[in-house]
């Protein structure tokens, strides 16, 4: 009988891994990490225009009006939307059997909406824990810990 498949997704805002332990082996291996470029731009390089202004009745001042969405948290959840829609394309094609989200408490909120229910079904374990920045071959002692 075939062993089931567990995929580890390792996310933040900024950064995701899909790791898994092939069987027979006690080390994991990367099935794919992405970097979002955009998390490292400044605010004005992920905006069109400047911002709008506003000019107060009572006085001649004129006053820059603050965007109604942080440009990089609405870089943050495109990034965590393709991450998911990855998992979702692969849940369907039978790549793993359970998926196992250690995620930033935030990405982790996103990444629970944006999976499709037949990746949902997959879902076996969600901690809202950020080991993004923990080496390959420290990865075992968090998954022990939980």
């Amino acid at each position: 009988m075939k062993k089931p498949v567990t995929w580890f997704l390792i996310a933040d805002g900024a950064r995701a891994r899909i790791v898994v332990r092939p069987e027979g082996s006690e080390h994991y291996t990367v099935l794919l990490e992405e970097d979002a470029l955009a998390a490292h731009a400044r605010a004005r390089e992920l905006t069109s225009e400047r911002p709008g202004r506003n000019q107060e009745s009572a006085y001649t001042a004129h006053h820059a009006l603050a965007p109604r969405n942080d440009p990089h948290r609405l870089e943050e959840i495109k990034f965590i939307r393709s991450v998911a829609a990855h998992v979702n394309r692969e849940s369907a094609r039978g790549s793993f059997d359970r998926l196992v989200i250690y995620a930033a408490p935030r990405c982790l909120a996103q990444l629970r909406i944006s999976l499709d229910a037949a990746a949902a079904k997959k879902l076996h374990g969600e901690h809202a824990k950020d080991l993004t920045r923990v080496p390959l071959a420290e990865l075992p002692r968090h998954f022990a810990a939980d």
